[in-house]
């Protein structure tokens, strides 16, 4: 005789929590890793010949005699001037509303599709934390947001 086992709901959700901590993980160590790509100074040009060309544009003023390569992650990782594109809470939001999303949770998040699917609650609990989110927007991360773009105008 068979016996099925009996998933509790929270299993369910420590599993989620698991997964989501996982994802969140590989997402950060992605695009905020000082790597040439994830830098706001970075800059991509194409020459005549199709070839890619990175350049940090950062302190560029009207000459460009002192146009700087940056290709290579051991150029971004010892700059000093190297600020990421997305900062920790757009990440984590962008990653909320895709997850939110049918289409985009079916394709890139398989596992959270099939825990949503056995928990429908889940996507509701997602929704609502998100809600709190944009609700109490974090007042210091804020001022750090205004205090970095009046560090980076200044130099």
């Amino acid at each position: 005789m068979a016996t099925t086992k009996q998933v509790k709901y929270g299993d369910i959700r420590d599993k989620f929590k698991k997964v989501k901590y996982q994802h969140l993980k590989r997402i950060y160590t992605k695009n905020l890793s000082p790597l040439p790509e994830n830098c706001i100074y970075n800059k991509q040009m194409f020459l005549p010949n199709k070839s890619k060309l990175n350049i940090c544009i950062f302190n560029i003023e009207d000459s460009l005699k002192d146009i700087d390569l940056c290709y290579k992650p051991e150029h971004s990782r010892y700059c000093s001037a190297f600020c990421p594109k997305k900062n920790k809470e757009r990440l984590y939001n962008d990653f909320i509303n895709d997850i939110l999303d049918d289409q985009v949770r079916a394709t890139k998040f398989k596992d959270i599709n099939i825990l949503f699917w056995m928990m429908p609650e889940l996507s509701k609990e997602v929704e609502e934390s998100r809600k709190n989110l944009k609700n109490n927007s974090s007042f210091l991360s804020k001022i750090i947001s205004f205090l970095k773009k009046l560090t980076n105008f200044y130099q």
